[in-house]
């Protein structure tokens, strides 16, 4: 189970846990990128930070999260997806498996999008906030507290030269639908 730290005031990244994205099941050979992914609660919003290291990144290559906040009332069927590509280009939806609707809320996300590099190549970074409001718009309610549970799934992913497909939690990326809440892992909000 994954923790989700709750806290107060600005996120300080470095001291949150950190989820490394290793399970790159269909990788034959050895190009596996690091990618990681931090989360946090404050009062009011939701933060994000996805992190993708590679020597060579690819505009096509891609980081994301999906995270169900009430999982308990439908198995983490109605989630929030949060996605950038390395060009910073932005997809955030909520998405609703049981009736199939697909709604766009790009505009209700910040996010802040950077890039550097160091002797082992170049990072790529997105710290999305979304605000707890916009849960409570589309789950109903927002109130979230030490213990709660949560479900989702972190991922890092390319449709180009170097093709690969990872995730936190154990994924099948040979499904026509891989990044479905059935690949959904654990998540418990804590107050560390």
């Amino acid at each position: 189970m994954f923790p989700i730290s709750m806290i107060t005031g600005e996120p300080l990244w470095n001291s949150l846990p950190a989820a490394k994205i290793i399970n790159y099941p269909l990788e034959k050979a050895d190009y596996k990128p690091y990618a990681q992914a931090r989360l946090c609660i404050s009062n009011d919003d939701l933060h994000l930070q996805m992190l993708a290291f590679e020597v060579e990144p690819e505009d096509k290559s891609v980081v994301g999260a999906a995270l169900a906040f009430f999982p308990e009332e439908d198995g983490g069927k109605r989630y929030f997806w949060f996605s950038t590509n390395r060009r910073g280009d932005l997809f955030c939806k909520f998405i609703n498996e049981a009736d199939g609707t697909e709604t766009d809320v790009t505009k209700c996300v910040a996010v802040r999008i950077y890039s550097g590099e160091d002797e082992q190549g170049i990072y790529w970074c997105s710290n999305f906030t979304l605000p707890l409001s916009v849960v409570e718009k589309f789950c109903g309610v927002h109130y979230l507290e030490p213990g709660h549970k949560m479900k989702g799934n972190f991922y890092k992913l390319c449709d180009g030269k170097r093709p690969h497909y990872g995730s936190y939690y154990p994924t099948d990326f040979t499904d026509l639908n891989p990044l479905k809440s059935r690949y959904f892992g654990d998540f418990e909000l804590v107050t560390y």
